[in-house]
C-alpha cells in the first residue's frame, strides 16, 4: 500500500472553554480568560505527526518537528492556552527501526545535547515557549545521567517554562518491548532523599510541577499502564496527570489487539486519583523516508484524551487525524462524590499492601511466583510459561 508522503501540522481545532470571567467586562470572549492561578490550567495536546529519522537526517527530522511545534505553539496561543504537551518522544519520531534503532536513538539524543535544544533560555523549545508564552512538555531522546548518575540514553518528557527556563526532566520509568529496552537506559534514583526534598525535586521518581499554581504529574506511554505511576504522582499533589504516549494500533503474535488504553486506564487513572489525566498520542502514520509503506513505521491510535476526576471523558479528538485539543481543567467543578471526609488518597491502607513493594517470592496467577531484582534488570524474563501451561491443562 503507498502510503501518501507526511503532510505538515493542520489539525481539526477542538475546545472545552470553560466561562472563566472575573470582571464586568462582558464585551471579550471567555476565550481571553483562561483559569486563574491555583484555580485551574488551560491544557493543550498538540496530536500531530512527527518525522523519525533513519533516511532523513537528524536535522531534516527534527526541523520538521519543531515546525509542528511552532504551529501547534501559536494555535495554542490564540486560545490562550497555558500548558501544552506533545506525544512521546515527539523532537526525534518515536520508531527508530528494527536494525539500527540503538545506534540512531544514541546519535539523535546526542545532537539535541549538542544543538542546544536542552538548555535553558537558548533551547529553540524555550524560544517557542517565550514567544507563546506557554509551558511546553516536549518528549525526545536525552543524553545524560539519570538522578543516581548513571549516564545513558534515556526516553524522556523534558519540560520548559513560559520564561524559556528548562523546569526539569521526567524519565520513562517502564521500558515497553526489546526495542525499548535496547534503544533506552532504565533510570534509577537515589535509593533515600534528604526528607527537606519535596515533590518537586528531581531525584523524585515521581515529581510534578508547579504550573499556573497547579501541580501537574507527567509520566511515559508505557507508565500509564501501571495504576501504580498515577497514585504516585497524586500522592506527591498532581491534580492533573499528563501522559505523552506514542501507542499504535497493534496486534501481538497470537493476534491478541494491543488494548486502547484511553478507553479504560486513563478513565480509571483520574476517577481513582480524582484529578485530570490525559493521554496524548500521534495520528495515523510517522515516516523514516516519508513514501513508501515499507518505511511508514506503526499506525498510531489517534486516540488522545483529557478526562475529568470523575472519570468522564472531557474531550477527545473527532477522528484519528491531526488534532488539537484545549480543555479548561477546573478543580472547583469537580466536588467530592464521596460522603465527607472520605476519599481514595486518605483513606488507604498502606500497613496493609506489602504485595506491592515485596521482591521476593511474590504471588503470580497459575500457581507463579516472581523474584524481583534489587535493581530492575534492562531484559525481562516472563513467569514460566510451563508453570502457568500445567496449571491450566490440570482445571
Amino acid at each position: 500500500m503507498e502510503i501518501p508522503k507526511l503532510k505538515d501540522y493542520d489539525p481539526v481545532i477542538q475546545t472545552y472553554i470553560k466561562d472563566n470571567r472575573y470582571t464586568d467586562d462582558v464585551e471579550k470572549s471567555p476565550l481571553e480568560y483562561p483559569p486563574q492561578k491555583r484555580q485551574g490550567i488551560r491544557y493543550a495536546i498538540a496530536q500531530g505527526p512527527s518525522q523519525v529519522v533513519g533516511k532523513h537526517t537528524i536535522k531534516q527530522a527534527i526541523d520538521f518537528n519543531m515546525k509542528t511545534m511552532a504551529t501547534a505553539c501559536r494555535l495554542a496561543k490564540q486560545h490562550k492556552a497555558q500548558l501544552i504537551s506533545f506525544p512521546e518522544l515527539f523532537l526525534s519520531g518515536y520508531d527508530f527501526g528494527h536494525l539500527d534503532g540503538k545506534s540512531l536513538a544514541y546519535d539523535t539524543a546526542h545532537w539535541i545535547k549538542k544543538n542546544g535544544y536542552l538548555d535553558d533560555h537558548t533551547s529553540p523549545i524555550a524560544k517557542i515557549a517565550v514567544q507563546n508564552q506557554l509551558t511546553i512538555i516536549c518528549p525526545l531522546p536525552y543524553a545524560g545521567l539519570d538522578p543516581q548518575g548513571n549516564d545513558g540514553i534515556f526516553d524522556v518528557a523534558m519540560v520548559f517554562g513560559r520564561n524559556g527556563v528548562k523546569r526539569g526532566v521526567s524519565y520513562k520509568l517502564h521500558l515497553w518491548g526489546k526495542e525499548e529496552r535496547d534503544w533506552f537506559s532504565l533510570p534509577y534514583f537515589p535509593e533515600s532523599m534528604d526528607p527537606r526534598d519535596n515533590y518537586q525535586n528531581k531525584s523524585n521518581p515521581f515529581r510534578t510541577y508547579l504550573i499556573n499554581g497547579i501541580a501537574v504529574g507527567i509520566s511515559l506511554c508505557y507508565d500509564a499502564e501501571f495504576p501504580e505511576v498515577a497514585r504516585c504522582l497524586s500522592l506527591n499533589g498532581a491534580l492533573l496527570n499528563v501522559m505523552p504516549t506514542a501507542a499504535p494500533e497493534m496486534t501481538n503474535d497470537n493476534g491478541t489487539s494491543y488494548p486502547d488504553v484511553s478507553r479504560n486506564y486513563i478513565q480509571a487513572n483520574a476517577l481513582t486519583n480524582h484529578n485530570f489525566c490525559s493521554y496524548g498520542n500521534r495520528a495515523q502514520y510517522e515516516y523514516r523516508n516519508g513514501h513508501s509503506g515499507d518505511d511508514a513505521g506503526y499506525l498510531y491510535s489517534g486516540n488522545s484524551i483529557i478526562c475529568d476526576p470523575y472519570g468522564q471523558d472531557l474531550i477527545k479528538p473527532l477522528g484519528n487525524q491531526d488534532a488539537l485539543l484545549i480543555a479548561d481543567c477546573l478543580i472547583a467543578d469537580y466536588p467530592a462524590t464521596q460522603p465527607e471526609d472520605t476519599h481514595y488518597l486518605i483513606g488507604r491502607r498502606p500497613e496493609l499492601y506489602h504485595a506491592i513493594t515485596k521482591r521476593e517470592n511474590v504471588p503470580f496467577p497459575f500457581n507463579a511466583s516472581y523474584d524481583y531484582p534489587k535493581k530492575s534488570r534492562q531484559e525481562q524474563s516472563a513467569i514460566s510459561s510451563d508453570k502457568i501451561e500445567s496449571h491450566c491443562d490440570s482445571r
